[in-house]
Parts: structure tokens; sequence; C-alpha cells
């Protein structure tokens, strides 16, 4: 696969780290083997990085989850393209507080990368952990549909997502993932009273810096 064109996991591969995984949980979440049960495991007793006072760590932000946009529950290139800004800017107040119900609610069951994401945030949480910042700002969207009212279709977003802070221990330094700009396209179809993500792919959106296609 062309590293211009990866699963969307790769643009949160810091996020193979708020386990901590080891290498076989990073391989894993790009795809790769899953034969290990508890990845956190061995990779817990190997964490060097230094303790710090809990009462120091930045607070989880932001909490508040978007409210729905109007007209996202509609069978229509709009509803589709809404539903897809909506999981995005529901991301960081899902990492900061483990409420997966936006995503969960608007994603299929199929998509393995989805899954991930919304498995990353419960297992953050399940041991103490949150994250700050991480927020997407879209700067513009767009929907090749199937069928007339679209039955299915492909929303493809540009956006600006910020520094992200990861608080997967609050007794160890946090991690720290940089901003980045990017493309994400992701396969929707409606199924008979919304719009769920059934894949996503990222790109280097247009002005990034580009591999070359190598």
């Amino acid at each position: 696969m062309s590293r211009r064109t990866q699963k969307i996991v790769i643009l949160v591969a810091a996020l193979a780290l708020i386990l901590p995984f080891g290498a076989a949980g990073l391989v894993g979440a790009l795809g790769g083997s899953d034969g290990a049960s508890d990845p956190s495991a061995s990779a817990s007793a190997d964490d060097q990085r230094a303790r710090v006072d809990p009462a120091s760590q930045p607070q989880p932000a932001p909490t508040a989850m978007p409210a729905p946009p109007e007209g996202m529950d509609v069978q229509s290139a709009e509803g589709a393209q809404a539903t897809l800004v909506h999981l995005l800017d529901a991301y960081a107040p899902m990492m900061a507080t483990g409420d997966t119900s936006v995503w969960t609610e608007h994603i299929d069951p199929a998509c393995a990368v989805c899954v991930q994401f919304v498995a990353t945030a419960e297992q953050l949480h399940s041991q103490g952990g949150w994250s700050v910042g991480g927020e997407f700002t879209v700067t513009g969207t767009s929907f090749e549909a199937v069928g007339d009212p679209p039955a299915s279709g492909v929303v493809t977003v540009d956006f600006v997502q910020a520094e992200q802070v990861i608080v997967d221990d609050p007794a160890r330094t946090p991690l720290t993932q940089s901003g980045v700009t990017a493309r994400i396209s992701a396969r929707m179809a409606w199924d008979g009273s919304r719009w769920r993500v059934g894949d996503m792919t990222l790109e280097t959106a247009p002005g990034a810096a580009s591999d070359g296609g190598a």
C-alpha cells in the first residue's frame, strides 16, 4: 500500500502508545497479528517515562459533546457530509471523556478502523486516562453519491487536527501527538434512518508535505 493513502489509524499511530502497546500491539493496530491477549501488560513494566505528580497533569478537554448538526439524519449529500464532520467534532471529547456514544451510533460495526477508535477511547478511560486537545477543524467537504436519493457514497473531508496530549497514566509524563493537516475519505451508507461510516482512509491533504507517492 502506498504511504500516501493509509488507514486512518496511522494518523493516530501515537494512540497505540496510549495503552501503551508493545510492538505486537502496534502491528495489531495497523491490521497485523492479533495474537496478543493483553498488549498493555508487557509494555507497562518497561515504561521508562518519568514519574510525575498526578495533580500536575492537564485536565481533560474538550469535554462537551457537539450538538448534532441540522439535517444530519437526512438521506442527502448534505446529511452524509454532516455525519462525518460530526464524528470528527466528537473525536476530541470522546478521547477526553470516554463517551463513545456519537461514534457507536454512526459507524458500521464492520468498520474495523472505526471500532479501533472506539476501543482505544474505552481502553484509555478504563485505565484512568484521558486526552487534551486533538480537535479537528474541517476546511472542506465533498460527496460522491451512489443513487438518487443517495443510498451510499464517499465523503471526503479536508481538516487540520490540533496537537493532542495523551495522559494514559496519570503518574507518568503524558504523550504528545503533533498536529496534522490531512484528508479523510469515508465510505458511507444510509441504513434507513441515519448515515453510517463503513470504512475510512487517510490521504495527504493538498498543500501538505508529500512523500511523492512512494
